[in-house]
């Protein structure tokens, strides 16, 4: 499995111009972000990061994703900490609550990062934005937003494996899906953007595996 993700890497960054992983601070995606950056300084090539806070997080996930934005293939950090609708699992009366909501700031479980490039309501590049959008819009829209800055063609790398759940097994076995080369492990999103899996047949052992194997940073709340 571990051989085969790196092919898929490789493979990646020999195909696109641009690159970039959606983290959360979970253990797959952060092995999937340190995996890249294995894979990509030999070859010389950088990648973006897009990382949602939705301030109400583990002080274990923000202490990694610290960890993470230190490793060399990264390019540009996108640390988004903008008031977004999440679903709410605490409340049958509030299904849904907003994450850094201007208004009620004296409700904030913390307070807004001061780390660098941290992109909120007072720098926000994004222009697709809207005040207190859904989160799962925010991750589709700003791949769209993405290719549109970045020249030839751009892939979204995110760390879905499909023995987690039957959604995430549908995001890879989807029969209708436009893929490239052939490669079920990929997805076409829009002109010039996909998607790709690079850790879609990975076991929960094999993500710790490749944490030992290679002495990753991991997430202490595993």
């Amino acid at each position: 499995m571990l051989t085969a993700a790196k092919e898929r890497l490789a493979w990646i960054f020999a195909h696109f111009e641009a690159v970039y992983l959606a983290a959360s601070g979970g253990k797959d995606s952060s092995v999937m972000v340190q995996l890249a950056d294995l894979v990509a300084r030999p070859l010389g090539r950088r990648f973006d990061v897009l990382y949602i806070d939705m301030e109400a997080q583990y002080a274990h996930t923000i202490a990694h994703i610290q960890e993470l934005k230190t490793l060399p293939s990264i390019g540009r950090f996108y640390h988004v900490a903008l008031p977004l609708a999440l679903r709410n699992a605490v409340s049958t009366l509030q299904p849904k609550w907003i994450c850094w909501d201007e208004n009620e700031r004296d409700l904030w479980v913390r307070e807004m990062p001061d780390f660098p490039y941290v992109i909120n309501l007072d720098n926000n590049p994004l222009e697709f934005y809207k005040y207190k959008m859904v989160q799962e819009d925010l991750y589709a829209e700003f791949g769209y937003w993405y290719a549109k800055h970045h020249k030839g063609s751009s892939i979204c790398l995110l760390g879905i494996r499909a023995d987690e759940s039957l959604n995430r097994f549908r995001a890879y076995a989807n029969e209708h899906k436009v893929l490239i080369e052939d490669k079920q492990w990929t997805a076409k999103m829009g002109d010039n953007f996909y998607n790709a899996y690079p850790l879609y047949d990975w076991t929960t052992k094999d993500v710790w595996v490749a944490n030992g194997k290679f002495g990753f940073d991991y997430n202490k709340i595993y």
